[in-house]
């Protein structure tokens, strides 16, 4: 062959690869710019983005983006899915789990994922300083010696290999996976979170999680997440996420208008009516009761209502759920018909609680107390907010209409908090944002004797055996059955008058695509997309 020709067919070939290489490249960076982002409204700004500080909802919202727990469970059914784990098990005493984490998982910086960043993950909740989540780990064994700094970590988290962690309880669990899900269980990065202390997680420190999102900025008034090109499942299909923080209703209106946001998460259900009227079909509302729950509650130990569960029933008799939340959050909230909503515990539907005055005037007169005659005035005690204080004169006027006379008092957060633990209240307002989807979650914390969340002092040896029992039901089904016995002694005995749970309120742009929230309120960004394609319609003032 001439050397010539061989020559030039070599240099042609060189081009040809040359440009099929560029090709690739501006296809892919092409398809790259194609991918969406989405702008969020949110109501507040985070003080932190660390699961083991979450506090507000706009925290766990992007701490959701950020970081990724174990496991992740089904309520409907039981079911655990695996997320940062790969494999898992119990052994047959259902006090040793063991969790193997999925290969070649990173964190945003690069830095591979170990069993360890999860042990340390888990002993900061246990810090007190850091957080106020190490109720959950309690039956971890060594929690409660390392939470009080009596060890130097906690001996029932045991890492075995880089990829194997070994949790010991101290006693038998089979719920335990539906706690391990719980987003304040997130991963950070140990070498991350240890050089920046107490710090971690504020908005001028580094943070570093393993979610389909990275942090990109975080400024005074918004909050970027890119997509995390390091990602080992799924990946997002969103290049990045923007969350802006207003509460302002003529700038949300003006930003929709602009086509400069996409999903709103922190507006009254009456606004979010009101955008979705004028925007004549551009926006669509989706409404997701969540496990967030208003209670009242007596304190068993003090007079009058302590020994006195006739007086305990007038009130709950003489209370109409249905008005109070429609008064209160229209439709933000679903009036309670027990402890536990349908969405946790399978029961048949029934028509919501009304006023039944002649059942609260019947349990007056049983508790010695007829048409509330020889009653000293009652107080009912809530944190400053006003929405509290709308409820608490509703509460005052219908336990008046029965003869109760009711005094209110209103009390600073923190001041309020730390009183309530004291047991200084015998009336007062509560509220619980489920940890994780589980009916263990509401019913244990809150009732089981000598938990730091039961204000109300409750105490009954059978609902405590019910609690053990529960836990040591392997079988979904069985165990739905011992939470229904759970329930109905509660009911029975009414340490709290169940008054509803709250309804998140969403609003999207109708190009938004695969959202959905969990019974957190937490929305699954992974799968969020935007059709671009579509045109966009002016917001109708």
């Amino acid at each position: 062959m001439d050397l010539s020709n061989k020559k030039l067919s070599f240099q042609i070939c060189c081009c040809l690869a040359a440009a099929a290489i560029l090709i690739l490249a501006v296809l892919s960076l092409s398809a790259a710019n194609k991918e969406p982002s989405l702008t969020i409204q949110i109501a507040q700004f985070p003080h932190f983005l660390d699961p083991a500080r979450i506090s507000t909802y706009e925290e766990k919202l992007v701490c959701g983006a950020l970081y990724e727990t174990l496991l992740s469970y089904n309520p409907a059914d039981g079911s655990v899915q695996g997320v940062l784990a790969d494999q898992w098990e119990v052994d047959g005493s259902g006090k040793v789990y063991t969790f193997v984490l999925r290969k070649g998982l990173r964190f945003h910086h690069g830095k591979e994922l170990t069993a360890q960043d999860v042990k340390y993950s888990w002993e900061r909740l246990l810090d007190p300083e850091i957080s106020s989540y190490g109720y959950l780990l309690q039956n971890v064994q060594g929690a409660k010696e390392y939470a009080a700094g009596k060890s130097s970590d906690v001996k029932g988290l045991r890492v075995i290999n880089e990829r194997t962690l070994q949790v010991n309880l101290l006693e038998t669990d089979y719920t335990f996976p539906a706690l391990v899900s719980s987003p304040v269980l997130a991963v950070v990065s140990r070498d991350t979170a240890d050089k920046m202390g107490k710090d971690y997680g504020k908005r001028t420190t580094p943070v570093v999680g393993t979610g389909p999102f990275s942090l990109s900025h975080w400024g005074s008034d918004q909050i970027t997440l890119v997509k995390n090109n390091k990602y080992k499942g799924t990946p997002a299909r969103l290049k990045g996420l923007q969350f802006i923080v207003t509460g302002n209703q003529q700038e949300i209106k003006q930003l929709l208008t602009d086509s400069k946001i996409d999903i709103l998460t922190g507006v009254s259900p009456q606004f979010a009516t009101t955008i979705c009227e004028e925007g004549k079909g551009r926006f669509i509302a989706v409404k997701k009761p969540v496990l967030s729950f208003y209670f009242l509650g007596f304190n068993l130990e003090a007079a009058p209502f302590g020994q006195n569960v006739e007086l305990r029933r007038a009130v709950d008799q003489a209370l109409d759920n249905e008005k109070l939340a429609l008064s209160l959050l229209g439709d933000g909230s679903k009036p309670l018909n027990g402890l536990l909503p349908p969405e946790l515990l399978r029961k048949k539907e029934i028509k919501a609680k009304y006023t039944d005055r002649k059942t609260a005037l019947r349990c007056l007169a049983a508790s010695g107390h007829p048409f509330g005659s020889r009653l000293s005035p009652l107080t009912l005690v809530y944190n400053n907010s006003s929405g509290h204080e709308m409820l608490a004169r509703l509460v005052q006027e219908e336990l008046g209409q029965v003869g109760i006379v009711l005094a209110l008092q209103q009390r600073p957060w923190d001041e309020y908090k730390k009183e309530l633990a004291k047991g200084r209240y015998p009336f007062f307002r509560l509220g619980w944002e489920a940890d994780y989807p589980e009916a263990g979650n509401i019913l244990y914390y809150n009732f089981a004797a000598g938990e730091e969340h039961n204000f109300t002092r409750y105490s009954s040896a059978e609902f405590d055996s019910l609690m053990k029992k529960a836990r040591c039901e392997w079988n979904f089904q069985q165990r739905q059955e011992i939470y229904r016995q759970a329930e109905e002694l509660l009911l029975n005995d009414l340490p709290v008058v169940p008054l509803f749970q709250r309804v998140a309120v969403f609003v999207l742009t109708d190009d938004v695509e695969g959202f959905n929230a969990d019974l957190l309120g937490m929305i699954g960004f992974k799968r969020l997309d935007k059709n671009n394609d579509k045109e966009g319609m002016l917001f109708t003032k």
